[in-house]
């Protein structure tokens, strides 16, 4: 008890969970919100942004860390280079007019999240040498709590946007239906999360061991 409790109180290890709780909701929001995304949002037929679109995340996130297990090293710069790349694709596909763009980004974000969540736990591992099980475990819970919070998070905002009064006359200013208008603002608060990781991951890349 009194080993888990000095745990508790280590800063590395919070640093850590916050980092995957980011790393997981960068990923999954992308992953399991693209599809909707790519049809409703960019007007991209349903079989082509599911064929060029999610099965280039998957494909860019499976590359991504067949590389870093082939050849990996340095996982702290690792983790920050992806993570504001990921915040890039995100502003890209929420942004962008041109669906082929929109579609590109949203694939490529599969590369940059690639190691965000495996990764923490190869950061993990190194810098908190005691814990064993509990550390895992608590790196898990923060791992899939990213992953289930920011994936309802943009379905609740996408739902509070698409109801509120004064958003069709927004999205008829910018001439898109107020469900792309939803969707897109969406998509820019998805970003926050690789955002906000960037500056974590930049703390993690500054003090790294020597």
């Amino acid at each position: 008890i009194s080993s888990i409790g000095g745990l508790l109180k280590n800063k590395a290890l919070w640093l850590c969970i916050f980092a995957i709780f980011l790393g997981g909701a960068s990923e999954c929001i992308m992953a399991q919100w693209s599809s909707s995304y790519l049809e409703k949002a960019l007007s991209i037929p349903k079989v082509y942004g599911d064929i060029f679109g999610v099965a280039l995340f998957a494909l860019t996130l499976s590359i991504g860390r067949t590389l870093y297990g082939k050849f990996g090293k340095n996982i702290e710069k690792i983790l920050l280079l992806g993570s504001f790349g990921a915040t890039i694709c995100y502003v890209i596909a929420a942004i962008s007019s041109i669906p082929i763009i929109g579609l590109i980004a949203c694939g490529l974000t599969g590369l940059c999240v690639s190691m965000l969540w495996p990764g923490t736990l190869v950061v993990s591992a190194k810098r908190i040498l005691t814990g064993g099980v509990f550390v895992y475990a608590m790196m898990a819970a923060g791992g899939d709590l990213g992953a289930s919070f920011g994936p309802q998070l943009i379905g609740i905002v996408t739902d509070l946007i698409t109801i509120n009064p004064h958003s069709l006359q927004i999205a008829n200013n910018l001439n898109i239906s107020v469900e792309q208008l939803g969707m897109k603002l969406s998509m820019l608060i998805g970003s926050l999360f690789p955002l906000i990781g960037t500056f974590v991951f930049l703390k993690i890349y500054k003090t790294k061991e020597k």
